[in-house]
């Protein structure tokens, strides 16, 4: 940071989201970076002939937005896919809607090559059902047909897809994947799967198709006042080359934090590629824009696909599967030493975890590190932890992790989770992000994008109100947060869980210059419309990205 001010941000409110300093009249920027917070007269008087006055004209100025977890690069591959989602994030209300859409895909489509859905939810469909080999052969018996469950943890094949992968009844089950069949022994095309056989036969995107879909999920991003995205399942090395590309060519405007998968045979074969020298919070080039993050496992799936392992039985179980408490993807061992493995090299580490049977798997490998490897400040990292109980959200705390919630499952799937899949008691604390910061937990709040769109002020918005999209309240009295403590999950926390927090989170001297600016102040606006608030203009690196200023 040089002594010259390049811009002066003024006339506005600025949210500095840092405690000891909360409001600020302007902000004086060097470079990329922010020089000084404070008065307008201060910060005035910092400046030369030279420097840019950019006038807030009464907007609300926050550091910009922190994504705690999703899937950009993923987002960036789906964007080259067909989007099948349910009402209201698609156009999908039957299966004979999902069916159209991918012929219309496979008409277009050479034979022989693939056809691929994203999005398809069984649980917000007419006819409440996975979808099956019979489905997707009426899209075509000359392409293969793949699509992917909106959870991730499940997909679907047509007969033509099942072959690439010499998938037939016999072939058996894995850790890292479940065949379901017809009455009859055969393949229904349904896989529950972590890695999932079939998916891996799929061509990759080439380099310009995937830098193509970077640029759509850059803009995606910017649009909602992210200034720092992240994909919490990188598997490849060249995906991150073609990104560090993609942001030297300016068609990646959007800094990233990269999670290396830590299991499979993806990690045990690639592990050497995935950057091991690098820690969390550590950056892998000179302007900051791609960070190292923790280094991802998983204990189960997901809840609404009945791939999440509970301790208590689903409230709906399937029909052949009474007691059902869902699948966890390792044995406790295996996830303790791999754990065990990566705490001894000093990485971060974070575990998906949606029941609270594979919370409790979590917190027992983590508690297993530390008591034969103590590091003062690992920052373990729960994901998701949706059915955290009140006696693991206090071991979490012992631990001094994070968690970061997907409450956003509140407001699109609450009511199944109420009526199907969990019951009344625990869709009411479900996303328990009220307890956990009561007890001094670290939280943040995350889209887990491609699963839903990114939006973070739905995020903060869902956290406080806990309402679903029919309107049914989930437990606002007992688990709901202020909009201030949801903009903290959104901006500083955020960097904090990720070791980032002497560069993101926060609006003050030293940090870099990423800013979201909000058309009205989130802290006096009714808490109700927090969702609704108009993105006016996203800045990284005092660079204005998206919007107008």
């Amino acid at each position: 940071m040089s002594d010259h001010i390049d811009t002066i941000y003024y006339n506005g409110t600025v949210i500095t989201m840092n405690d000891k300093q909360k409001y600020a009249e302007a902000v004086a920027v060097s470079g990329d970076t922010v020089a000084a917070a404070g008065s307008y007269s201060d910060m005035k008087a910092l400046a030369d002939d030279k420097t840019e006055y950019i006038d807030l004209q009464g907007k609300t100025m926050l550091p910009g937005f922190i994504d705690p977890h999703s899937h950009v690069l993923d987002t960036a591959l789906r964007a080259l896919w067909v989007n099948v989602n349910s009402y209201p994030l698609g156009k999908v209300y039957k299966i004979d809607d999902v069916i159209a859409l991918l012929k219309e895909k496979a008409d277009q489509t050479p034979e022989g090559e693939w056809v691929v859905g994203w999005g398809y939810d069984d649980s917000k469909i007419e006819e409440m059902r996975h979808l099956t080999t019979e489905d997707l052969n009426k899209v075509s018996t000359k392409h293969p047909v793949s699509v992917s469950h909106i959870s991730g943890w499940v997909t679907y094949h047509n007969d033509a897809a099942l072959a690439k992968a010499g998938i037939t009844k016999d072939t058996e089950d894995t850790e890292y994947y479940r065949i379901l069949h017809y009455a009859d022994g055969e393949p229904s095309g349904t896989i529950e799967a972590a890695l999932c056989p079939v998916f891996s036969k799929i061509p990759p995107a080439t380099d310009e198709e995937f830098i193509k879909g970077l640029e759509i999920a850059s803009a995606q991003y910017l649009e909602k006042g992210c200034t720092t995205s992240q994909e919490g399942w990188w598997y490849e090395r060249k995906y991150y080359e073609l990104t560090k590309q993609a942001v030297e060519d300016k068609k990646f405007n959007v800094r990233l934090v990269l999670y290396p998968v830590a299991e499979g045979d993806l990690y045990e074969k690639q592990k050497d590629e995935f950057l091991p020298e690098y820690k969390s919070g550590e950056y892998l080039d000179k302007d900051k824009m791609i960070v190292m993050g923790a280094m991802k496992l998983t204990a189960d799936g997901s809840i609404q696909a009945r791939t999440a392992y509970l301790s208590r039985p689903y409230y709906v179980c399937p029909e052949d599967k009474p007691d059902f408490l869902g699948p966890h993807n390792h044995d406790q061992d295996w996830l303790n030493e791999r754990i065990l493995e990566l705490h001894r090299q000093g990485k971060q580490i974070a575990i998906h975890n949606n029941g609270d049977g594979a919370t409790e798997m979590a917190i027992k490998a983590f508690e297993y590190a530390q008591e034969h490897c103590y590091r003062e400040d690992p920052r373990f990292i729960f994901i998701h932890c949706q059915t955290a109980r009140s006696d693991q959200l206090e071991r979490i705390a012992k631990l001094k992790a994070m968690i970061s919630f997907f409450p956003v499952h509140i407001y699109y799937w609450g009511k199944r989770h109420h009526d199907i899949f969990l019951g009344p008691d625990r869709a009411m604390r479900l996303d328990p992000v009220g307890e956990a910061m009561k007890l001094g937990i670290n939280c943040t709040l995350h889209n887990d994008t491609y699963v839903t769109p990114i939006d973070p002020l739905l995020c903060a918005w869902s956290a406080v109100n806990r309402q679903t999209y029919e309107g049914q309240d989930l437990g606002k009295a007992e688990q709901g947060i202020s909009v201030y403590d949801a903009l903290k999950a959104i901006t500083i926390n955020g960097a904090v869980q990720g070791f980032e927090e002497k560069f993101k989170g926060s609006i003050e001297k030293g940090k870099l210059a990423d800013f979201v600016v909000l058309e009205e102040n989130p802290l006096e606006t009714d808490e109700w419309k927090l969702k609704d608030l108009k993105i006016a203009a996203t800045v990284v690196g005092n660079k204005i990205v998206y919007g107008n200023l």
